[in-house]
C-alpha cells in the first residue's frame, strides 16, 4: 500500500496543530514534562482457561505506540529498552505506531527494537502512523533487519515445552478489514490441542470483537494511547471519562469476554505533549493457570 496523499497531509496538519504548537509555545518544556517523560511499569495476571500447567507464571512484556519524532525524540529510546527489558518477559509484544509521521528516525527505531530481549522472541505488527509516510518501506526495512513482524499470519512457537501460537494483524485502513485480517492469520494456524495457548497482536483493539471466533486467549493491542486525557477514574465497563472513553470501544486495561481476554496498553509515546491521569506504561501480563 503506498502513502496516501490525502492521508499525510491530514496528519502533517493535526502534527502542526497539536504537536508542534505546543512544542513551540513552551519552548519545548512540554516534550519534557513529567506528564510525558515518566512511564508506568504497570504488572497485570491474566487468568487463562487454556493455559497449560507448564505456562503458568509465563509473562509477556508489552509496548506499544512509541511515537518517535517530535515528543519520544531517538535519545528517549535506550532508557525505553532498558525498562522493557528489566521486566524480565518470556515474549515481547510491540503493538505498532514506531514512528509518529517520518521515516527519517527509522535507523534509531530499529536499533532499539533488536536491544529488546526475550526468550521467545520479539514480535511485532504495524500501526496506522507507520502508514503515513511510507508503509511498504518501513516493513522491508523491518524484515531486512530480521525482526518478526507478523503481517496476517500467526507463527508456532515452544515455550516450557508447551506449544503456543502467536499471531499477528496489520492494521485496518477501514474497520471492515480487521476481520478479513484476522481470517488470514489464522487460516492455516493449528487448532486447540494443537496450539495450547494463543496470543493474537493488533495494533486496533477492536480486534477482540473477532478474536473469541479464533480461539484467541489474550489480545494486545495500543492505538488508543489510553486518550492520554482522563477526568475522572469509574468503575464501568470502559474504566474512565475522558478522550479515550469518547473515542474507543476498549479504550485502556485489560478486558475479559467468557474466556478471552484483550489488554489495551495507554502506550509509550505520546502522540501530543500532554498527558493526565493516563501515564505512559510498559506492561507486563503475568499469565496464570484458571481452572475452567
Amino acid at each position: 500500500m503506498q502513502r496516501n496523499h490525502a492521508r499525510h497531509l491530514r496528519a502533517r496538519l493535526r502534527q502542526a496543530a497539536f504537536t508542534h504548537a505546543p512544542l513551540w509555545v513552551t519552548r519545548g518544556r512540554a516534550a519534557r514534562s513529567k506528564s510525558v517523560q515518566a512511564i508506568h511499569l504497570a504488572r497485570h495476571d491474566v487468568p487463562l482457561e487454556h493455559l497449560p500447567p507448564e505456562l503458568d507464571g509465563m509473562r509477556v512484556t508489552h509496548l506499544s505506540d512509541l511515537h518517535v519524532g517530535p515528543v519520544l525524540a531517538p535519545k528517549d529510546l535506550p532508557r525505553i529498552v532498558a525498562l522493557a527489558n528489566q521486566l524480565d518477559g518470556d515474549l515481547v509484544a510491540v503493538t505498532g505506531d514506531f514512528v509518529d509521521l517520518s521515516l527519517t528516525v527509522l535507523e534509531p527505531v530499529i536499533h532499539a527494537l533488536q536491544q529488546l530481549r526475550a526468550p521467545l522472541g520479539v514480535w511485532l505488527v504495524p500501526g496506522n502512523h507507520d502508514y503515513l509516510d511510507d508503509g511498504p518501506e518501513l516493513i522491508r526495512r523491518f524484515q531486512k533487519a530480521g525482526l518478526n513482524l507478523l503481517l496476517n499470519r500467526a507463527e508456532s512457537i515452544k515455550a516450557r515445552g508447551a506449544p503456543v501460537l502467536v499471531a499477528g494483524v496489520d492494521f485496518p485502513h477501514k474497520k471492515k478489514q480487521l476481520g478479513s485480517h484476522l481470517v488470514r492469520a489464522f487460516h492455516r494456524a493449528p487448532r486447540r490441542p494443537e496450539s495450547a495457548l494463543r496470543l493474537l497482536l493488533s495494533h486496533h483493539p477492536d480486534a477482540f470483537d473477532w478474536a473469541g471466533r479464533h480461539d484467541v486467549d489474550l489480545t494486545l493491542s495500543g492505538h488508543t494511547h489510553g486518550g492520554q486525557l482522563v477526568l475522572a477514574r469509574t468503575g464501568g465497563k470502559r474504566g474512565s471519562i475522558g478522550l479515550g472513553s469518547l473515542g474507543f470501544k476498549y479504550p485502556h486495561g485489560l478486558y475479559r469476554r467468557d474466556r478471552h481476554f484483550l489488554y489495551v496498553t495507554s502506550g509509550v509515546g505520546s502522540w501530543f505533549p500532554l498527558r493526565v491521569q493516563c501515564p505512559a506504561e510498559i506492561a507486563s501480563l503475568t499469565l496464570r493457570r484458571r481452572a475452567a
